[in-house]
């Protein structure tokens, strides 16, 4: 993993990809910041009756209706509640679609900017397969999952709740 600190002490400029790190229960994801629209502090969601476990509740953001989901609970395990330091990221969905063009994900605390070369990342295979998971990666020893945007898109859109 590169630092900004590495960066800065060579003066050199590396090709890297500026990602965030969120930190869930019991894993990491990271994503690119192009994934990520903004992290927000937690705010209670509004929740709907008969939803699935993972799916929490909407939110409200820059004047829209978000849904919120427990990306831990989406990939087949508990859902977690919000603690004292939790935060929610938004991310831009990827498809285009005009109903859904935004999908918030419970983190479990602060994320974090890293700087990601690709020659420092290397496909894991830590984790067991899920449909949510696009790929296991290990980056600077630390193990990390890659959400599957696309999956967690058609499940929401699969709800018939938009």
């Amino acid at each position: 993993m590169v630092t900004t600190t590495d960066i800065a002490s060579t003066g050199k400029r590396a090709d890297v990809i500026h990602c965030l790190t969120i930190p869930l229960h019991e894993e990491t994801a990271i994503l690119p910041n192009a994934a990520i629209a903004e992290v927000i502090a937690y705010k209670e969601p509004a929740a709907i009756d008969d939803a699935p476990e993972w799916f929490l509740g909407y939110i409200n953001w820059r004047e829209r209706r978000v849904p919120l989901i427990s990306f831990e609970a989406v990939s087949g395990n508990h859902a977690e509640t919000a603690k004292k330091n939790s935060r929610i990221a938004i991310l831009n969905t990827l498809n285009g679609n005009a109903q859904l063009p935004y999908v918030a994900v419970l983190s479990q605390g602060i994320p974090s900017l890293a700087l990601v070369q690709e020659k420092g990342l290397e496909a894991s295979t830590a984790g067991q397969e899920r449909p949510t998971v696009g790929a296991y990666v290990k980056l600077g020893g630390i193990e990390a999952l890659i959400p599957n945007i696309d999956e967690i898109e058609q499940r929401l859109i699969k709800l018939n709740l938009l």
